[in-house]
C-alpha cells in the first residue's frame, strides 16, 4: 500500500482539485489519504474532506510541516510513503512510477517538476529538477520513501521548521540509500512568484539554502525567510 500524507495548514483553496484527483487513484490502486492538520488550522479543511470516501483527516497535536508529516506517517499502513504538499499537482502515472522505481530497489525518490503557469524563468527552473544535485530533494518534488527505511532514519527532523526536506533528502545521501528522480513531472504552483520577481525569490532561496548548509539554527533560518520574502509561512 501507498500512503500519501498531506500536512495541512488552511489548505481549502487547494485541497477540493488534489482530492478530487487522489481519491480517484485510491479507488483504483491500493492507496490510503492522509491528512496531518495543523492546531493552527482556521479554514473548512475539516468539512471539504469529510465529502471523501478515502481521506482519512487527523488532527496533529502540534503544528509545523515536518511535525506534521511525521505525524502522519506514524498512523500510516503503507509500505511505502509519500509527503505530498496540497498545492502539488502529481503525474496521472505516480502510483505506477513509484512502485516500479522502489521494485528496482530504491528506497527514497522524488519527481522532477513544472510549474502551472510557463515562462522562461520558470521552466529555467524547473529544467534542473530533473538532474541530481545539491538543490534537488526538496518537499516540493513530493518525496517518496520506504517506511522501513523512514523510521530507520528518524523520520523528519522535527528541530526544523523550514528545510526538513532537505535535512531528510541530506540524511538518505550520509546513509547511501538507493533513490531516483522520477521523469514523469509533477505540477508545482507559481504562487511565491507572485509576491516577488523570477530573480528576487530565487536569491532569496539559494541565500537561505547557503544558510542552511552552513549550519544555521532552523528558527533563525525561518525568520531569515519570512523577512526576506515577507510571506506567511
Amino acid at each position: 500500500m501507498l500512503s500519501i500524507i498531506i500536512p495541512n495548514y488552511n489548505e481549502e483553496e487547494n485541497l477540493p482539485n488534489q482530492l478530487t484527483f487522489l481519491e480517484a487513484k485510491a479507488k483504483a490502486f491500493p492507496i490510503e489519504i492522509i491528512i496531518a492538520n495543523s492546531p493552527d488550522t482556521t479554514d473548512s479543511s475539516l468539512e471539504i474532506c469529510k465529502s471523501y470516501d478515502k481521506v482519512q483527516f487527523l488532527e496533529s497535536e502540534r503544528s509545523g510541516r515536518a511535525i506534521q508529516m511525521n505525524f502522519g506517517a506514524s498512523k500510516a499502513k503503507g509500505e511505502i510513503l509519500l509527503f505530498l504538499h496540497a498545492d502539488i499537482q502529481l503525474p496521472d502515472d505516480f502510483y505506477e512510477q513509484i512502485t516500479s522505481a522502489m521494485d528496482a530497489g530504491n528506497q527514497f525518490g522524488f519527481f522532477a517538476y513544472r510549474f502551472d503557469r510557463r515562462s522562461l524563468m520558470l521552466n529555467i527552473n524547473s529544467y534542473f529538477t530533473k538532474n541530481d544535485g545539491m538543490f534537488a530533494g526538496a518537499g516540493d518534488q513530493a518525496q517518496f520513501i520506504t517506511k522501513s527505511a523512514f523510521e530507520r532514519l528518524g523520520g523528519y527532523d522535527e528541530s526544523y521548521c523550514i528545510m526538513e526536506d532537505f535535512k531528510l533528502t541530506d540524511t538518505v545521501r550520509q546513509h547511501k540509500l538507493p533513490y531516483t528522480i522520477i521523469q514523469s513531472r509533477a505540477t508545482v504552483s507559481a504562487r511565491k512568484y507572485d509576491k516577488g520577481s523570477w530573480l528576487k525569490v530565487n536569491l532569496i532561496n539559494g541565500y537561505v539554502f547557503l544558510l542552511y548548509k552552513l549550519g544555521t539554527e532552523p528558527k533563525k533560518l525561518r525568520r531569515i525567510y519570512k523577512g526576506l520574502l515577507r510571506e506567511d509561512f
